[in-house]
């Protein structure tokens, strides 16, 4: 996949580059210009230019401290945002072309950090060792999530075996199940999403064992489940400024096609943090009002 993502995933640069390409060689291909002149086609030898407006980089709030884009000139001493108490800014820079401030964001505490008090870690007994390797790490990454121990489930290598234990431990006080999957099977990631999404609704983070057997790795890898679960939990791992005068209503759509039922279409609904499936209800019981506008996006489109 990463030496398809090579010709798949071309910069702007190089998408203008291989359609320059392509229309330089229809226009020295004798046989291609005949066929285009018995329909009236033709092209232009270049690409027509346009201009564009370059938005400024929006400003990332985390934690006590504030992440800018190189677009916009600040002072350390700026204030941070309306929605915290803080006084002082750490100003770091992002590319904004790129949108990516994983990197800036390290190490710093998250937006709203979600206590993970009751929790199963679940694994087989070959992956023992690869579990406590990975508690361990999550305990040790810097983003303010307070982990307590969590309640350790071992199972058969099987997905009857799987799908049972979860069944005896997961309960309605279990705030999260992680599972740790022998291998990439689909079988078992399926029955295990199931259970936790439709039969006894719970937050749960499936990954393969081989992913977390490589040590100089692994702090990178529990990060960013430590970010995933923390968001499932209805934690923010960071924020940016909305100058909105009213309260809006995020809402992401999407479509899962499931070839073997009768029915192949699944369309689920899961609105923003604030404002979880039971939708307006949940916004205004944490608002209290509703929202003046609610923005929806088709998330296969974006």
């Amino acid at each position: 996949m990463k030496d398809l993502s090579t010709h798949t995933r071309l910069t702007p640069e190089q998408w203008e580059n291989r359609l320059n390409r392509f229309i330089n060689n229809m226009s020295r291909n004798a046989s291609v210009q005949t066929t285009l002149s018995t329909w009236g086609l033709s092209f232009e030898n270049k690409l027509l230019n346009l201009t564009g407006r370059v938005l400024p980089a929006e400003r990332i709030l985390q934690g006590a401290r504030a992440v800018r884009g190189t677009t916009e000139n600040t002072t350390a001493h700026d204030t941070c945002r309306t929605l915290a108490e803080c006084s002082v800014c750490a100003q770091y820079e992002y590319n904004p072309c790129d949108a990516d401030w994983s990197k800036e964001m390290r190490g710093l505490p998250l937006m709203t950090s979600m206590p993970l008090e009751t929790w199963l870690l679940s694994h087989t007994r070959r992956n023992a060792e690869v579990a406590h390797s990975l508690l361990q790490t999550l305990n040790k990454v810097p983003v303010g999530i307070h982990l307590q121990r969590p309640g350790m489930m071992e199972y058969d290598d099987r997905q009857e075996a799987l799908l049972r234990a979860l069944q005896q431990r997961v309960g309605q006080q279990v705030q999260m199940v992680v599972v740790i999957l022998s291998a990439n099977r689909k079988d078992k990631y399926d029955c295990v999403k199931k259970y936790l999404c439709v039969d006894c609704p719970t937050p749960s983070q499936c990954v393969v064992a081989r992913t977390l057997s490589r040590p100089q790795t692994l702090m990178t890898i529990a990060t960013k489940i430590s970010l995933q679960m923390n968001c499932k939990m209805e934690g923010e791992p960071w924020s940016v400024e909305i100058p909105l005068k009213h309260l809006m209503m995020l809402v992401s759509t999407d479509t899962t096609t499931v070839p073997q039922e009768r029915d192949p279409s699944v369309h689920w609904w899961p609105a923003s943090t604030r404002a979880c499936p039971a939708a307006l209800k949940a916004y205004f019981k944490y608002n209290e009002c509703l929202p003046s506008r609610i923005v929806v996006w088709a998330t296969a489109c974006c």
